[in-house]
């Protein structure tokens, strides 16, 4: 058995190439052949339940006491959506539902078929169903204002992606069974409205990342085969009648808008540029740059160089200044802007781990400089105060020391041991899963879901034991959304539980 379910350190290793440049957006971030960053890609394939359905790894852990959202035994949380409903399969059955996080009814969203793959965006849901060797399947759209649509027959697996507010949708259509070449669609999020804005995309080495800007769809896609350089063009497509205006060719594969929708920020052979976004001259940021992404509302950029360095520059009137010397890629930009977690040569194990502020010149702070560590997760702290990362990761179990460090400067904290992912929810509280057990199957393994608040120095407590591994949290940070399944009967199903 295969599965395709990506945990959320897999989702982060397989994300750091493009996260050079689309990491964090300010409007609009580019969704193409990797999960979203708006949540975690789930998938799965053949037998009833997966590999852990037989599991003994904490059959003498205590049940959850309260906040049952669905009872059954096999269970599983894929995400939770922008307007507040869980995502959950049926591993049994093959099924996947919605149900509100407030409680209610659940609402059918898809068959999965053998083989799946489930991502979404805001408010809106993807599934490919019955998905190939080559991650070619048929492609649904859920949402709870529109429900759920079978979209294509033929798309390719995680390249889709929604606009703010999920009415409209764009993905590949007609892809052939090798997923070689396909087509790109714009739809409203229900299917209607369907219009080919691309034909015939070679999609070896360059599936179209795929975003919205205000009235724009934007992608960045290869008319004829990749060649040993840039080869991507990006457009911008206007509505209601999406026209189409070539922002740049001969380009990486990247792209990031402005909040403001009226910019994008593209690199080529000849440096990181800015482009207007219906089309027109483009303003050189740095001839030296790579790839990189908008920020402080599309004002500034931040990006690579082809000498390894990490630099930011204004986009009117540059002014390139180098933050960092060595710079391999991100593992997450602070919500505020002011920090950078990054790498600096990522290897077969992992990486290191360096701190440095994002704003001014600095000399890096060496968190872990064996290739070894990453991040599992979320990499910083909701308020911006700690960062967050794992060391000495097990590459068969992929769960590590989690570890937390101030970013004002101070000596990092342990939190757990043998972590597998966290999240951040409000403020500086953190939640993860501790003392994991791998046991296969859909839900990956099982551990311990514990929170800890560190503007409070307190020790982490546990919320649950021998929770499913894969967890996710409501829309405000303030739940915590997980399946349990230890022990089948009654006591199995889905949980919601307020973070400490």
């Amino acid at each position: 058995m295969k599965d395709r379910v990506l945990p959320p350190h897999e989702w982060i290793v397989l994300t750091l190439p493009c996260l050079l440049a689309c990491g964090c957006s300010s409007a609009a971030r580019p969704a193409g052949d990797v999960p979203d960053a708006a949540g975690v890609a789930d998938g799965g394939s053949e037998g009833p339940a997966g590999d852990d359905a037989g599991s003994t790894a904490f059959l003498d852990a205590a049940p959850p006491q309260s906040g049952m959202l669905q009872a059954g035994d096999s269970l599983s949380v894929r995400q939770v959506t922008s307007d507040g409903f869980v995502v959950y399969s049926d591993d049994a059955a093959g099924e996947l539902y919605a149900v509100p996080l407030a409680g209610g009814n659940a609402q059918h969203i898809a068959s999965l078929g053998s083989t799946f793959w489930i991502t979404g965006q805001g408010p809106v849901v993807f599934v490919w169903s019955g998905v190939n060797a080559t991650n070619v399947g048929a492609l649904s759209v859920w949402s709870s204002a529109k429900g759920g649509h079978s979209v294509s027959s033929a798309s390719l697996s995680l390249v889709a992606t929604a606009s703010a507010d999920g009415s409209q949708v764009l993905y590949l259509d007609h892809v052939d069974p090798a997923g070689q070449t396909g087509d790109v669609y714009v739809a409203a999020s229900d299917g209607t409205g369907a219009a080919k804005l691309l034909g015939s995309q070679q999609l070896t080495g360059c599936a179209p990342q795929l975003g919205f800007a205000g009235s724009y769809a934007i992608a960045s896609h290869c008319d004829v085969p990749r060649g040993p350089g840039p080869s991507s063009t990006i457009s911008s497509f206007c509505s209601p009648a999406w026209t189409r205006s070539d922002l740049a060719t001969e380009a990486a594969n990247i792209w990031s808008a402005d909040s403001a929708a009226s910019v994008v920020l593209l690199s080529t052979g000849s440096g990181v540029q800015v482009a207007p976004i219906g089309g027109g001259p483009l303003a050189m940021i740095d001839t030296s740059g790579f790839l990189g992404q908008l920020m402080d509302g599309g004002k500034t950029a931040i990006y690579s160089t082809t000498s390894h360095a990490l630099r930011r520059s204004p986009i009117t009137a540059p002014s390139p200044m180098t933050l960092v010397p060595t710079f391999g890629g991100f593992y997450g930009l602070s919500p505020d802007e002011t920090s950078v977690l990054f790498f600096e040569d990522f290897g077969p194990t992992g990486a290191g781990v360096y701190l440095a502020p994002a704003v001014a010149p600095s000399t890096p702070v060496a968190l872990w400089t064996a290739q070894t560590g990453g991040v599992n997760g979320d990499s910083f702290t909701a308020d911006s105060n700690y960062a967050l990362y794992s060391t000495g990761i097990d590459p068969q179990s992929q769960a590590g020391t989690l570890n937390a460090v101030p970013v004002a400067g101070g000596t990092p904290r342990l939190l757990g041991a043998s972590a597998w992912s966290d999240l951040s929810a409000t403020g500086a509280k953190v939640v993860f899963v501790d003392h994991y057990v791998a046991t296969g199957g859909l839900r990956f393994g099982r551990g311990d879901i514990e929170s800890v608040d560190l503007s409070t120095g307190t020790e982490p407590t546990t919320i649950v034991s021998g929770a499913d591994a894969v967890m996710a949290l409501s829309p405000a940070g303030d739940f915590i959304v997980y399946s349990w399944s230890a022990q089948a009967g009654p006591n199995a199903g889905i949980f919601v539980t307020r973070v400490p």
